[in-house]
């Protein structure tokens, strides 16, 4: 219909132009519209496919990284790296699940936030928590930043809360899972 109203206002009415040539114009400016339109919607067609999603646009998984303690095969306690619907924020997670022993050690995690430099990464958060002595439930570290790439990463770090004077997270962390991105 567009093309059709451009070849009204195209045409010059002081000349004389049959029918039959006037439907010539006309066909051939509704084919060459028609393949154009053909065209510009295969190219976005295609620049849609192929176009890969974005970091922030992809789906976030709750559980980062994950690591359990066992008891005759059983999961007894989880130390997991976890982050917030929107990947934004991420944070350390204990989960004892079982306490056969209720004045057990208690159990600790560490999360902790590197951020990139022109020198390397550096450590920019650390937050340490420990579970309750004896207790089953679930405790959450303080929760730190996270971006969608590769100018921060996390990891978890996991074991037992040592005793001087009252339960405290351990002076060094041994166990601690790859960095995340």
């Amino acid at each position: 219909m567009v093309a059709v109203r451009s070849v009204r206002r195209d045409v010059d009415t002081s000349a004389s132009v049959s029918g039959k040539d006037l439907r010539v114009q006309k066909s051939s400016i509704v084919r060459k519209g028609a393949r154009i339109a053909i065209a510009l919607v295969a190219a976005a067609g295609l620049s849609t496919v192929i176009a890969p999603a974005t970091p922030a646009a992809a789906a976030c998984s709750s559980v980062v990284d994950a690591k359990y303690a066992t008891t005759n095969g059983s999961i007894v306690a989880g130390w997991k790296l976890v982050q917030n619907s929107a990947c934004t924020e991420r944070w350390g997670q204990i989960t004892v699940d079982y306490q056969p022993d209720p004045t057990g050690i208690p159990y600790a995690i560490r999360v902790e936030r590197e951020i990139k430099s022109p020198y390397g990464y550096y450590l920019q958060a650390a937050y340490n928590k420990i579970s309750g002595v004896g207790a089953e439930g679930t405790w959450n570290t303080s929760h730190t930043t996270n971006t969608s790439s590769d100018s921060d990463r996390h990891r978890i770090c996991w074991g037992y809360a040592t005793y001087s004077g009252g339960w405290k997270a351990p002076s060094s962390w041994p166990n601690c899972t790859a960095w995340r991105y």
